[in-house]
């Protein structure tokens, strides 16, 4: 049945959505981590800067891609029409909230720390190189930082569109608010796939200017979506618990879980693709960038990223009760976020500090790297994100009131 057969007034049946109102502990939490990350990362800024702002750039993507993986959600359920995801939708509608301030956070790690950061960025270092000299009518610092705020700035007013549409319709019932979403959110997921491509090129891959992949943003789209998956979860589940949302069953927790067991499964898909490709081609231009990953103790983080990424999920998930557990369920979506960070870490730092010893003089700047200076920046993101995300939370009900979907998400069973 489609959305304009059915009737935006809620059944009588229908349990009521408590306002949410973040608890004091919470906030409390997320302040402590805002002031200690900020803490750890002037600290690492005064004694490493390369390495304060290689961190700083994997906390700033990492919830980038948390929050655009959310808006694709909810995109992605708009288009297919997916009744059951309405009483989970204002999670992810509020993760999409983020993208403005992420924009300003990756605007700034970019653009103070880009010479730390990006060897192209140094035009002493592209005079003497002639395939960056090829690449500089794009790779300059100015045109860089214009293709960032348009990228962020698209998603953010995609994502600012859809959430609007879905409170609007609270209030007035109209279903031509969910008609809308459906083409909005078609039109931004063409905008994406598009985007995401230079965004990865952009942020990540031009970091190693000289290595490329064709698959690069389709494996970062993968991440990107695995990761708002798994925070989704975890809020659902965080929010079920405190009483948020009696409306959640186990069928929308048994969705969530397939989700996650799919979607890390492509990552997987998509990374061993990768890999296999340029060992079979054999190219010297392309296995540099894994043969820097397999040198000494980065082995063993290589090895952990797919373990984290998907054996374990894999396994974990494949059994039915498994992906209706809210314990396992949070244990899943926890290990796929510490993937995640360990996935968007093996991108940043080889790199950043391959450059460090060659062009930066630090002759200590041998990694892997995993001490206090790694959890500064993410400690910090993380605080914002809680703040931003929960004050969103509690600016419109917590479960849309008037969705024609809503009586068919409340009723979902698997």
């Amino acid at each position: 049945m489609s959305a304009n057969s059915k009737t935006a007034t809620p059944h009588a049946e229908t349990p009521p959505a408590a306002p949410y109102r973040t608890p004091a502990r919470l906030r409390n939490v997320a302040l402590g981590l805002v002031i200690v990350g900020a803490g750890l990362f002037a600290w690492t800024l005064s004694s490493q800067p390369w390495r304060a702002w290689a961190n700083g750039l994997i906390a700033s993507y990492l919830f980038v891609s948390i929050a655009i993986g959310a808006t694709v959600l909810v995109a992605l359920t708009h288009v297919a029409k997916a009744g059951w995801a309405v009483v989970l939708r204002r999670i992810p509608e509020a993760m999409g909230s983020w993208l403005p301030f992420g924009l300003i956070a990756l605007l700034a790690v970019t653009g103070l720390g880009m010479h730390e950061l990006y060897e192209w960025s140094h035009p002493d270092i592209v005079a003497q190189d002639e395939l960056l000299q090829h690449k500089a009518v794009l790779m300059t610092p100015n045109f860089f930082l214009v293709r960032l705020v348009v990228i962020l700035g698209l998603w953010s007013l995609f994502a600012w569109v859809l959430r609007r549409n879905s409170v609007a319709q609270d209030k007035d019932g109209d279903d031509r608010h969910t008609r809308a979403n459906v083409a909005w959110s078609a039109i931004f997921l063409i905008v994406f796939g598009l985007t995401v491509t230079v965004a990865s090129l952009d942020w990540l891959m031009s970091l190693e200017p000289h290595w490329f992949s064709t698959i690069f943003g389709v494996y970062q789209f993968a991440g990107a979506f695995v990761a708002g998956c798994a925070t989704v979860t975890l809020a659902v589940l965080g929010l079920r618990r405190a009483g948020y949302l009696p409306q959640v069953t186990t069928g929308h927790l048994h969705d969530l879980g397939k989700l996650m067991f799919a979607f890390s499964t492509f990552w997987a898909y998509i990374w061993i693709s990768q890999f296999l490709l340029i060992w079979y081609a054999n190219m010297p231009e392309e296995t540099g960038y894994f043969l820097m990953r397999r040198e000494g103790a980065w082995l063993a983080l290589f090895a952990s990223n797919v373990v984290l990424n998907w054996l374990i999920p894999f396994l974990t998930l494949i059994p039915r009760p498994n992906k209706r557990s809210p314990k396992i369920l949070a244990i899943v979506a926890s290990l796929l976020l510490v993937g995640h960070w360990l996935d968007v870490y093996l991108q940043v730092m080889p790199p950043v500090s391959h450059f460090a010893v060659e062009h930066g003089g630090d002759v200590h700047a041998h990694g892997p790297f995993l001490g206090l200076q790694e959890l500064g920046p993410v400690a910090l993101m993380a605080g914002l994100f809680l703040l931003v995300v929960s004050w969103r939370l509690g600016r419109a009900a917590l479960v849309p009131q008037r969705d024609p979907y809503l009586v068919e998400s409340v009723h979902h069973q698997q």
